[in-house]
């Protein structure tokens, strides 16, 4: 009998002890290793602190914020196995890669009925409107968009004159349909395109590709791509005497880069402000991450900004927080990026981009020996 009442007091205790804490589960898979780690494992790394920030503070409505991060190294098949593994049990799934890997995020998304946030890498048409339902992104660059900027600014800078502009373009999907799109719409704007230059991202000499463009008479080149490949071909075109001006994307190595070049031709353009301009922002999140990252602060702003739009879309959800919950809730975000971006970003049910977009382009400037931006910021609206 007393070993029977020792039984049922223990199981008392048992029903009468508070649940595991509740917590939003997220998935993340991101190129934290590998070739192209550079660019994407710094926006794993702001996540991190980010949210342990978050967590320290109480959580999010009451509740903390638990995130699984899986390498994908960049690679298709660690990537399909990755979103097997963080469909299950999450309610939102964030990739930090390159443009490999969306297809099995993109299909794990549309069977299991899981909201996917592209928080590093491109962002892909099915978020520009008319937007799919579970598709989001937060990255400063788009696909088509970019292009629209970029040889406005050739055009721009180029002051009416018909010049050639070359293209070069890295050997994996994205990067080659967007220079692919770019040289037809340089043609529909009045400048003279040369064929996309299609680059292999493993090559051990950007010169041939160089070459050919030297050769081609591009008095401007556009690269749209993985950094290493921009800026590749950039410094083979060096090398090799070209005169001309190039234009590339700036992914998180632009403020570093820029300044170990010293190249006045050389044109970064992109959607972040480099922390050179010291804002407050800028010196808050410098302050966070001192010691907790491998790479530099300054590397930060991509995967900030994408953490600010998943903690607001997470306080907008509410407790409890389903997978459709979550989705109409990230519909209706809209944030201030405190100026790490020239703008809000702004969900619409159709727009899970962005209602507004906005470039800056920076060089490196002979005379001040220092980066500076070429004018402010240009904004484009998103329909």
């Amino acid at each position: 009998m007393a070993r029977l009442t020792r039984l049922v007091a223990l199981l008392t205790v048992v029903a009468l002890a508070p649940p595991a804490a509740a917590q939003y589960r997220i998935g993340m898979s991101a190129a934290i290793t590998g070739p192209a780690s550079s660019t994407y494992a710094p926006t794993y790394e702001a996540y991190k602190v980010y949210f342990q920030r978050v967590n320290d503070a109480g959580g999010i409505n009451g509740q903390k914020v638990e995130i699984a991060y899986e390498d994908d190294r960049g690679e298709p098949q660690r990537a399909a196995a990755n979103a097997k593994k963080l469909g299950e049990g999450t309610i939102l799934m964030v990739n930090a890669s390159t443009s490999a890997t969306y297809k099995p995020f993109m299909t794990e998304s549309e069977s299991e009925k899981i909201p996917l946030l592209f928080g590093g890498g491109v962002c892909p048409r099915e978020a520009f409107p008319p937007a799919s339902p579970l598709i989001f992104c937060s990255t400063s660059f788009g696909s088509k968009w970019d292009s629209r900027f970029a040889l406005g600014f050739i055009k721009e800078q180029s002051g009416g004159k018909k010049v050639k502009v070359g293209f070069a373009a890295q050997d994996i999907p994205l990067s080659r349909i967007e220079l692919e799109f770019a040289e037809q719409l340089a043609k529909e704007m009045g400048l003279d395109p040369i064929p996309v230059v299609v680059v292999p991202g493993n090559t051990p000499d950007f010169t041939p590709f160089a070459q050919k463009l030297k050769d081609a008479g591009a008095e401007w080149v556009l690269s749209w791509a993985l950094w290493h490949v921009e800026v590749g071909v950039f410094e083979a075109l060096q090398r090799i005497g070209w005169p001309g001006r190039y234009l590339l994307y700036g992914h998180q190595q632009t403020q570093d880069e820029l300044a170990r070049l010293k190249a006045p031709s050389l044109h970064a353009f992109g959607g972040n402000t480099l922390f050179m301009e010291n804002l407050p922002i800028h010196t808050e999140i410098t302050g966070l991450v001192k010691g907790q990252t491998t790479h530099p602060p300054h590397y930060m702003a991509e995967g900030w900004v994408s953490a600010m739009v998943l903690e607001a879309a997470l306080k907008k959800c509410g407790w409890p927080c389903s997978r459709d919950k979550l989705a109409a809730a990230m519909a209706g975000v809209s944030i201030d990026t405190r100026g790490l971006r020239g703008g809000s970003i702004e969900w619409s049910a159709d727009n899970h981009y962005r209602k507004n977009t906005y470039y800056k382009v920076y060089r490196w400037d002979p005379a001040r020996s220092s980066i500076v931006s070429v004018g402010g910021w240009t904004r484009l609206e998103i329909k």
